[in-house]
Order: C-alpha cells, then structure tokens, then sequence
C-alpha cells in the first residue's frame, strides 16, 4: 500500500505517540534538558492536537499500511502585537514545532511530502515565511533543511545559570 499524507486523527494515536517518543529519544542524545520519552510522549501529543484545534494549524501524518511513519506539525504565528521590527508582510509566519520521520523510512520521500504539506499549508493561509527551529548539534536535520531552501536566520543562545 503506497504511503499517504493525512491530517492527524485518534486512530493512529499509538503510532504516532511512537514517533512522538522517537522524537524526543533522539533530541535526548543532543541535549540534556530532554525528559524520557516515555515520561512526556502521549502528553505531548495531546498538547499538540489541543494546541492545533484551538488555532490555526495542523498535524500531518505519513501514513504506511494503516500506520502512522511520520509526523509534522505547523500553526500559523505571529510576531508580537504592536512589534515594528519587521515589515509588515513578514509579521505572520508558518511554524513548524514537531517534525520526526521513523527510522525505517528515513531517506525516502516521506520528509519531502511532509514538509511539502506543511508548506503547502502555510502557502494557504497567506504566509510567505516558514520558520523552525533544529538543535545546533543535529547536523542531519539541519542539512535536510538548507537543501529544500531553509537558510540560519536567528541563533539562539542558552546559559544554565
């Protein structure tokens, strides 16, 4: 059965709180303010459904033989009420917050039509700019990024104190 993206529904909660725990496992190897992912998963991802329902966004799915195999999440954003540091056009942007691919399927399409998708959903709403965010340290993810167009825009520093 050919792989198809869909909007996220219950029915495929279990596999995608695995993705969900994927996610979180492999951003525990980059850093260390990262909770078990059996401690957080299922959580998270009823932040996200209810976090989607209540604005403007979506959960895509990778959906493989009843399966979810990967997972993207965008909302469109905003910069602050009343900020006049950017121009007018750029003060509402699509976000991409959650995006894992099961290791399985790494490689293939699955990240392109995902990450399509979410593009295709921000290109819907009006929004010229898609912003993420990626962990300095995951290299991989980062060259997935810059070679579909993304460029570094902001870096964000953190100090423990």
């Amino acid at each position: 059965m050919p792989m198809k993206i869909v909007e996220y529904h219950g029915k495929y909660r279990k596999s995608a709180i695995e993705l969900m725990c994927l996610l979180q496992e492999h951003e525990r190897r980059l850093s260390s303010d990262r909770p078990p992912s059996n401690e957080i998963s299922a959580g998270q991802l009823d932040y996200l459904v209810a976090a989607v329902r209540n604005s403007i966004g979506k959960i895509f799915l990778a959906i493989e033989s009843a399966k979810a195999v990967g997972l993207i999440v965008v909302f469109r954003d905003n910069e602050h009420p009343g900020t006049q540091h950017v121009y007018p056009e750029y003060l509402q942007y699509g976000l991409i917050t959650d995006f894992v691919v099961a290791e399985s399927h790494r490689g293939s399409s699955v990240a392109s039509e995902l990450l399509k998708h979410a593009e295709d959903f921000c290109h819907f709403h009006g929004l010229s700019i898609v912003k993420l965010s990626v962990l300095h340290t995951n290299a991989v993810a980062r060259s997935f990024y810059e070679k579909r167009g993304y460029l570094p825009y902001e870096m964000v520093y953190r100090k423990v104190i």
